[in-house]
């Protein structure tokens, strides 16, 4: 499997902590996007080198509770060609995904996680950029 790192996701308790780590790293705002599944707007800053940071911040759902509320490192985000050849295998392993079926990010592609309980307690994201003119009803 080819891996490349996409992004890092760091959840702030709200829109205000997010707008202050971003001035305080000097980050810029590059597009954000609104996850219905897991209620929370995903704020994705322009790469700093090679590195985009996502700042999560929940709207309710089961992020507002990350950390005891007080957010933190969420996830590392690795990029991928499929996610199905990623779901096979990790099945092949034992393993599942979070979610039966891939989930529309907040940018333009597909993602799943991996449960931190299989990895020691590290949250894994798995990308699957979309064609910029691939539409998520053609998958």
């Amino acid at each position: 499997m080819d891996l490349k790192i996409h992004h890092v996701g760091i959840v702030q308790p709200s829109l205000e902590d997010a707008l202050a780590f971003m001035s305080l790293l000097g980050l810029a705002e590059d597009f954000r996007g609104y996850v219905e599944r897991w209620q929370c707007w995903c704020i994705f800053t322009k790469a700093t080198g090679t590195t985009t940071i996502e700042l999560v911040v929940p709207e309710g759902g089961p992020l507002a509770k990350f950390n005891k509320g007080a957010g933190g490192l969420h996830h590392v985000a690795l990029e991928v060609d499929s996610l199905d050849e990623v779901r096979l295998r990790l099945e092949e392993q034992g393993l599942r995904l979070l979610e039966p079926n891939p989930v529309k990010g907040a940018g333009n592609f597909l993602c799943n996680f991996l449960s931190p309980v299989s990895t020691r307690g590290i949250q894994l994201e798995f990308i699957q950029v979309l064609g910029a003119n691939t539409q998520v009803s053609e998958l």
